[in-house]
């Protein structure tokens, strides 16, 4: 130990300590030069503290560099070196350190050989390595120089008004920084500013607050806190954040203990870190890693040993006049106060608060417990701007990105080749409605009794047809169209729709109002701008002839109990023109958005869906219904369709799938018949992102087409091969029952020896394939839907989807004679030795024989055409693909990016 160094040891002391009292550690006296100052740091939080402290930053160095610093009190001037600064005649006594942690050390070195007058070095850097933090402290010591830190926000000294070294209090120093009896020492530079706060809403300020910081080596440890705290006549009491590593505490605690030093002030402490115990590296301040010893568990029982009472309990309070241990820093105020009525003190000032649970916001959706239901108050500034601005946001957000190939609205799994549509199996959304799985498509939820009502309603509404378009089936039949071509021109013809514009125009506005006046229903200035609003976007002078929906949508609209905002918005609005005298224009579309955006409010406050999806919700309504008008056979000679899209309203209520059933097969369902056409739908709804057709919609939203023009990318990406050739198992059937007396396909007690006819049929299929590989033809016809690229291999086997199916319907006691029919084939093909193994029977035989059941009499009596079969089947196909495009479209409009699905060059082959 140098010579100089034995004369700088302070007592109690066996090291050198220049501080006596708190109130002298850093003051308004102090001068403070700073190196790193215009760092990304430094450069935000240094003007702060400049200005809070009244001026006391007189240099900053930046190596290299020369400038200054602009703040409101003046610039500060920049120097390239800390002998610069000197050489200027600047005088400082405070140095601060902004470097990376390898230029820490030598920084020091040059502040303590350059300024001998300075008394403290406040190192914010972290993770200063042990070597330099060892050099760090002997020339400090060697010198007669205090550090803080590292790894530290600072130092301030409430009483004088002086923040020196980092961001303490934040960007509001005086907001947080009161005037009073209470230290601060804390691990963490956060926390010190956080418990500040805290015991300033209980009545308590601050005399002094040291950011200690938590690297390896803490240089203004407990010990020399508590000495200082001690002698410190502000101070009444202590409050201790403290984190796992190192003995600093300890080592503070028996000196007391030994009396080295006389220490009577109340401490209160808070030990983090149980859940460091057992790791092995740095988890956050590279000094909170426990060794042998040193863990929270024993820093817990290091300081219950010295208070001598348990854990601080703020239902049953018990501290001692040493003070008392607390287990989460929102208790400092409790056990602040309980401390307080120990020693006889009184708070410093009365309460400004308190830390119960307040609720700044609230989704108005999720029912709490009476307990959990609190009442909404404003937020302390800035969050109450900030907050105000958050909820005028509403709906998912998502980050764009290349959709080519990808989807988060539909996926095959792997493992079970079963599709899935927002998570949901096929086979789960086969059992619900059409119109169930429109509004699932669209919400990612399944709909409530009232949205059950009312997205049916609007199924219903939609698929009155513009007589103008009438001829577009003529020209299809003329030209010989397929059944997609036909649903794709209408589709495309969409467009713009001038009515459905106007509607996604007042569903924006709508949510606009609702969210920029979130207080309208109570707040008599919110009530006022939002008629103002409609004033200007709604009212007219000039008569308005009523359209005949709107008392059924008015009717619908307030057909609850429970009104969402968009309903009592709308009402506003009419009672508002009522008393003016005036009209509302777009009246209808006004109510249609009303009850669009009440039907999916809740889906967007949830975050399932996008604002955008709310917005054009009605396009994915609108051309569905349309495109289910559009699969009509025989439009001359369907009663059914005239009257479903005729628009009368009293349609409007009857189920959207049932009306489907009879413009299809031009008569009403029963029960079963409604059921069976569930499961072939629902089938059929999606098959994942790779599909022709999902491929055909979502690169049509790529090319940034309308929502119609991507349903007409779907719709012209489906053929014969792809939608169409459902009709081919059709015609297979139709040969192999074409001599059996069947009046019923649905009735078991049909007398027909499946067993027999399916035996023929296999050998006769033996046959024809024996004779065709004798010709050396292997292109050869397949039996269609039997066996499957990955249902295979098995002694049986079994497509799962086709099963399911199976069993359901089995279990509802409904029968389907080919559908036995088929699972006797594919017995009888192994039996004949056409087979290695039972092929499974796969889906698309569903599609087929619940078709042919629906349509059997008709084919027998003539009443339908088979090309008129064939294009029925294919349109079945496309009603249920249609709903699972919903899904694909509006995800591609949320997340992909324009031209996202163009084939790169590399991936492209030029063939000779």
């Amino acid at each position: 130990m140098g010579i100089l160094m034995r004369q700088l040891i302070t007592k109690p002391f066996p090291y050198y300590v220049g501080i006596h009292s708190l109130e002298e550690l850093v003051t308004k006296d102090s001068r403070v030069c700073i190196v790193n100052i215009l760092g990304n740091e430094s450069r935000k939080v240094t003007p702060v503290s400049h200005e809070y402290s009244g001026g006391n930053v007189v240099a900053g160095v930046q190596y290299g560099r020369e400038g200054v610093l602009e703040t409101k009190l003046g610039d500060i001037p920049v120097f390239r070196t800390v002998r610069d600064v000197m050489a200027k005649g600047i005088w400082f006594d405070v140095g601060v350190i902004y470097l990376p942690p390898a230029a820490v050390s030598q920084a020091v070195w040059e502040f303590v050989r350059f300024n001998r007058d300075l008394k403290r070095i406040i190192i914010v850097t972290e993770k200063v390595s042990v070597r330099d933090s060892r050099n760090v402290r002997y020339t400090c010591q060697d010198s007669g120089v205090d550090v803080i830190g590292a790894n530290c926000l600072g130092v301030a000294n409430v009483w004088d008004h002086v923040r020196i070294g980092g961001a303490l209090g934040g960007d509001n120093p005086e907001e947080t920084l009161k005037q009073g009896s209470i230290a601060i020492h804390s691990n963490s530079g956060n926390f010190t500013t956080t418990i500040a706060q805290y015991l300033k809403m209980a009545g308590f300020g601050i005399s002094t607050a040291v950011s200690s910081g938590k690297d390896m080596y803490i240089h203004f440890a407990l010990a020399e806190f508590l000495y200082a705290a001690q002698n410190d006549p502000r101070t009444k009491a202590v409050a201790l954040y403290v984190e796992p590593g190192g003995y600093y505490e300890k080592q503070a605690l028996d000196w007391i203990q030994e009396r080295r030093f006389g220490f009577n002030k109340p401490i209160i402490v808070c030990v983090t870190g149980r859940w460091k115990t057992n790791i092995s590296r740095a988890c956050g301040h590279a000094g909170a890693m426990a060794g042998s010893g040193d863990d929270a568990q024993s820093k817990e029982q290091w300081f219950d040993d010295y208070f001598g009472v348990p854990l601080f309990n703020p239902q049953k309070p018990m501290v001692s006049k040493k003070g008392v241990r607390i287990s989460s820093i929102q208790h400092f105020p409790e056990a602040m106060k309980a401390v307080y009525d120990k020693i006889d003190e009184k708070p410093d000032f009365p309460e400004t608060g308190d830390l119960s649970l307040k609720l700044w916001i609230s989704d108005h959706i999720t029912k709490l417990p009476k307990d959990l239901d609190l009442p909404i108050v404003q937020a302390l500034h800035p969050y109450n701007e900030q907050i105000t601005e958050i909820t005028k946001q509403v709906g998912a957000s998502y980050i764009r990105s290349s959709m080519r190939n990808k989807s988060s609205a539909s996926r095959m799994d792997a493992k079970t080749q079963i599709a899935e549509l927002h998570g949901k199996s096929v086979l789960e959304l086969s059992k619900n409605s059409i119109e169930e799985n429109v509004f699932f498509a669209i919400t990612k939820t399944m709909p409530g009794r009232r949205d059950l009502r009312r997205i049916n309603m609007l199924l219903n509404m939609f698929m009155k047809l513009d007589e103008s378009l009438i001829p577009l089936f003529d020209i299809a039949d003329a030209n010989e169209c397929s059944p997609n071509a036909l649903l794709a021109a209408r589709a495309a013809l969409v467009g713009h729709h001038p009515f459905l514009a106007k509607i996604k125009e007042y569903s924006r506005f709508i949510i606009n109002l609702i969210r920029e006046f979130p207080a309208f229903e109570s707040r008599e200035s919110d009530r006022t701008a939002i008629e103002q609003e409609i004033s200007r976007v709604l009212m007219t002078d000039e008569p308005i002839v009523e359209h005949p929906f709107e008392t059924t949508l008015l009717k619908e609209i307030h057909q609850s109990t429970n009104l969402r905002p968009s309903v009592i918005l709308c009402d506003i609005a009419i009672a508002f023109a009522e008393r003016q005298g005036q009209c509302i224009k777009d009246k209808t579309e006004f109510l249609l958005a009303s009850l669009i955006v009440s039907m999916f409010w809740n889906s967007m406050l949830e975050k399932r869906i996008s604002r955008q999806v709310v917005e054009e919700s009605v396009y994915y309504i609108y051309i569905t219904a349309q495109l289910t008008a559009f699969t009509i056979i025989d439009r001359h000679h369907n009663k059914h369709w005239q009257k479903i899209t005729s628009g009368h309203t009293q349609y409007l209520a009857s189920s959207f799938t049932s009306n489907v059933f009879q413009i299809l097969f031009n008569r009403k369902p029963n029960d079963q018949e409604l059921t069976e056409l569930k499961y072939l739908l629902g089938l059929t709804v999606t098959n994942g992102p790779g599909t022709l057709s999902a491929k055909g919609a979502k690169e049509s939203v790529s090319a940034r087409n309308h929502i119609a023009t991507a349903f007409a990318g779907f719709l012209t990406n489906t053929g014969y091969a792809h939608g169409g050739n459902g009709f081919e198992a059709v015609e297979f059937l139709l040969k192999q029952f074409k001599d059996a007396k069947i009046s019923d396909p649905g009735d078991a007690g049909h007398g027909i020896d499946l067993k027999e006819l399916a035996s023929r049929t296999a050998k006769e299929y033996a046959g024809y394939k024996q004779e065709m590989k004798e010709k050396g033809e292997l292109d050869y016809a397949r039996i269609p839907c039997i066996n499957h690229p990955v249902f295979k291999g098995n002694a049986i086997n079994i497509d799962p989807r086709e099963d399911f199916v199976y069993r359901e319907l089995s279990a509802k006691k409904i029968y389907n004679i080919f559908h036995e029919f088929y699972h006797s084939l594919v017995r009888e093909l192994l039996n004949e030795g056409v087979t290695p193994n039972v092929f499974c029977v796969n889906v698309d035989a569903v599609l087929a024989v619940i078709s042919l059941k629906f349509i059997w009499n008709d084919l027998k009596t003539e009443t339908m055409s088979l090309a008129q079969a064939q294009k029925l089947v294919f349109n079945l196909f496309m009603i249920g693909r249609t709903v699972g495009n919903i899904a694909e479209i509006a995800d591609h409009r949320d997340r992909g990016m324009d031209m996202d699905c163009r084939t790169p060059q590399s991936e492209v082959e030029y063939l000779l």
